[in-house]
C-alpha cells in the first residue's frame, strides 16, 4: 500500500503529460474546401487543420454551425477555430488569425437575371438595383460600410437563392460562386447569370482563433499549431492536400 501511495503522484503527472488537448472547431458547407459527408467534416481544409493538429498534440472537435454563430462563438470563447475567416480590421478586435495556408482569387461576383448583366456594368450601378447580401459576411470594402447600398439581409445562400427567384432581389453579392450555384440547382432554378461587374480581391485563407481564449490560456498551443500550418505552406504540403482532393490549392490559383 506504502508503495502504491508513493506512486501516485508520478502516475497523476504522466496522466497530465499524456493527456490531449481538444480544440472545439466549427465547419460549414463552403465546397470544395470543405463540406459535411454523411454529417461528418471533409475536404482539404479539414485535413489540413487535421494534419497540423496532430503533429502538435492536438485533438479536434467538429461542429458544423452556421458562420455567424460561430463568429459570436469565437468571440465569447465557446469555441477555439472556424476555418476559412476573411480577415477584416473589425474582426481582428475579436479574432486572431492564424497564419494564412496561401492566398486566394476570391472575386465578388454579382448574380442577375439574363440578360440583365449590362445593368450592372460598374460599382456605381449598385445603388440602384435591390442587393442581397449574407449577414456576417465581409466582402470588400466600400462596400461592406456603404450605407446607401439597399441591401437585403439573408442567413445564408439557400435564403438568397429563395429571395432572388422569388423576384424580391435584382441581384446577389456572391463570394463563393459554387455553394450558391449549388443552392439554384436544388430548386431546379437556372434563370440566373453574373453581371459585367465584379470586384477582383486577393486574400489570404485563415483559421480564425478566439482572440479571447489566446489571451487567456491557449496562446502558447494557437501559436504551436500556427507555426505549424505555417511549415505546412512553405514546403507545399497544403498543396499537397488540396491536389489529393482534386482542389486548386490557394496561391497556385495566382499563378
Amino acid at each position: 500500500m506504502k508503495r502504491l501511495l508513493s506512486l501516485l503522484p508520478l502516475l497523476f503527472t504522466l496522466t497530465c503529460v499524456g493527456a490531449q488537448e481538444v480544440l472545439r472547431v466549427d465547419f460549414r458547407e463552403r465546397p470544395p474546401e470543405m463540406r459535411a459527408v454523411d454529417g461528418l467534416p471533409s475536404g482539404p481544409l479539414i485535413s489540413v487543420l487535421e494534419t497540423a493538429a496532430h503533429r502538435v498534440g492536438v485533438e479536434l472537435q467538429w461542429r458544423e454551425a452556421p458562420f455567424l454563430r460561430s463568429l459570436d462563438d469565437l468571440r465569447s470563447g465557446r469555441v477555439d477555430l472556424v476555418p476559412r475567416v476573411l480577415l477584416t480590421q473589425q474582426r481582428r478586435e475579436y479574432i486572431h488569425f492564424l497564419p494564412s495556408i496561401g492566398n486566394q482569387q476570391l472575386n465578388v461576383r454579382f448574380v442577375v437575371r439574363p440578360g440583365e448583366e449590362a445593368r450592372l456594368s460598374r460599382y456605381e450601378d449598385l445603388y440602384d438595383l435591390s442587393l442581397g447580401v449574407k449577414r456576417g459576411t465581409a466582402y470588400f470594402e466600400p462596400f461592406d460600410s456603404d450605407d446607401m447600398l439597399g441591401r437585403a439581409y439573408a442567413s445564408d445562400d439557400a435564403q438568397l437563392a429563395a429571395m432572388f427567384r422569388a423576384g424580391r432581389l435584382d441581384t446577389i453579392a456572391v463570394l463563393d460562386a459554387v455553394p450558391m450555384e449549388a443552392q439554384f440547382q436544388a430548386m431546379n432554378f437556372r434563370a440566373y447569370s453574373y453581371a459585367h461587374y465584379a470586384h477582383q480581391q486577393v486574400l489570404g485563407n485563415h483559421f480564425g482563433a478566439s482572440l479571447k481564449r489566446y489571451q487567456s490560456d491557449r496562446r502558447e498551443l494557437y501559436d504551436h499549431l500556427g507555426a505549424e500550418l505555417q511549415r505546412m505552406r512553405e514546403e507545399g504540403e497544403v498543396a499537397l492536400i488540396y491536389h489529393r482532393y482534386g482542389v486548386l490549392p490557394p496561391d497556385e490559383a495566382n499563378r
